[in-house]
């Protein structure tokens, strides 16, 4: 009876309806904003021609995360998390509706439109986050996160795999309809939520506000458990983004597939995190979370050094695919720690953190790493790349040890 219960995690989470609601939340709203940047990175290399202009958007994406995710976090953890994401996505897609009366008149006010609606996105996000303990046995996090993070896999790369076609077929303004009519579905979804708020008095004055927010950067900074998480995400993430954004020329230069061709790695990578995600969602709460994380940087680090030498397709594709898999081992149970140890009237402000380091991560690392990549060439970058991975899964190792011997 118990180990039948151990094995049933996967399908117990996805029994519990309020989870399914949530998940098809996020995945809806994910497809919706991958959907979107599709278009502003097309408009901005019409706008500018050059690689350089197309990470406008991005960069659009970082400033927004880096502006308002902290202080959006104090603001979630004050307000009713299911208003929070219902108004965040009423307000996501009647802006992305806004922004195709512009497109033809003004890029400048095309681009500040998602600007804000990148900023919404910052409350969306934590309210998002920190409502997974509160719908989810402590037991099945480590699953519902692996879900998470399978379905966001998905929805970037069916998000930009159908946009492309969508776009050539119908043009930039039907996709924009369609995230749009994402992002309002995904509305009803959060509204079939049943979520307790709890209300509670706060100090309203932007004194408050400010004490707030230095009071969950100062429980960030005290708890090395939670500091270690969001750092660990940070470096993954900034990883995996950075080995995305060169698999273009990576293909071209190094496989001779063809730039064009890029998707496929993309696609590997993404079996690989939906495979190790349906891992742990089975089997994870069998092994210790440190245990998960560690063996995770192993096999990334492992992998990139494989794909650094790479010359085969199908060496380059077994590669990344294990470098996915070694992703979704870190992410997923380092997630569920912080779920775990951040307490509930605080969780608001540390995933705020959380969004900022993740968002930032899909930015500014991915600019420099490429623009690093020109001057000592791919193979050389993504071999230190795996080196540093491999040494920081050394040093968890390390940690771990003599914390046990401590103990």
């Amino acid at each position: 009876m118990f180990k039948s219960q151990k094995r049933a995690r996967f399908l117990h989470v996805l029994k519990n309806k309020n989870f399914v609601f949530l998940w098809l939340d996020q995945l809806m709203s994910q497809i919706g904003d991958r959907f979107l940047l599709y278009v502003l990175l097309v408009l901005a290399y019409k706008l500018s021609g050059t690689n350089l202009g197309v990470s406008v958007p991005m960069l659009a994406f970082g400033f927004s995360a880096i502006l308002f995710g902290p202080s959006a976090g104090v603001f979630v953890d004050r307000w009713d998390k299911k208003k929070v994401m219902v108004f965040s996505n009423l307000i996501r897609g009647c802006l992305i509706l806004l922004i195709i009366s512009f497109i033809n008149q003004s890029l400048w006010i095309v681009f500040f439109i998602s600007f804000v609606i990148f900023s919404v996105s910052q409350f969306f996000a934590p309210a998002e986050t920190a409502s997974i303990p509160m719908l989810v046995e402590k037991r099945d996090l480590i699953a519902a996160n692996s879900l998470f993070m399978m379905s966001l896999m998905a929805a970037s790369v069916i998000g930009i795999g159908l946009a492309a076609p969508l776009a050539n077929f119908f043009g930039v303004k039907i996709v924009l309809v369609i995230a749009a009519s994402l992002h309002l579905s995904s509305t009803l979804a959060t509204l079939m939520l049943s979520m307790k708020h709890r209300e509670k008095k706060m100090d309203e004055s932007v004194g408050g506000l400010i004490k707030d927010l230095r009071m969950g950067l100062e429980y960030i900074r005290r708890k090395n458990s939670i500091k270690g998480a969001l750092i660990k995400l940070f470096f993954a993430t900034s990883v995996l983004a950075a080995v995305s954004m060169m698999s273009v020329k990576f293909s071209e230069k190094v496989l001779g597939i063809g730039a064009a061709n890029f998707g496929y790695l993309v696609i590997s990578a993404g079996a690989g995190m939906v495979a190790g995600g349906f891992f742990l969602g089975h089997s994870g709460h069998w092994f210790k979370k440190n245990r998960l994380a560690q063996a995770g940087f192993f096999l990334a680090g492992g992998a990139l050094i494989v794909l650094s030498q790479a010359r085969d397709i199908s060496i380059a594709l077994t590669s990344i695919f294990f470098l996915g898999v070694g992703n979704s081992f870190i992410v997923a149970p380092l997630q569920t720690v912080l779920h775990e140890k951040v307490p509930r009237l605080i969780r608001g402000r540390v995933f705020g953190v959380q969004n900022m380091f993740i968002n930032s991560a899909f930015t500014f690392p991915v600019i420099v790493l490429g623009e690093v990549a020109d001057i000592f060439g791919l193979q050389t970058i993504m071999f230190l790349l795996g080196a540093f991975v491999l040494v920081g899964g050394l040093l968890e190792l390390c940690f771990s040890l003599k914390e046990k011997n401590r103990a």
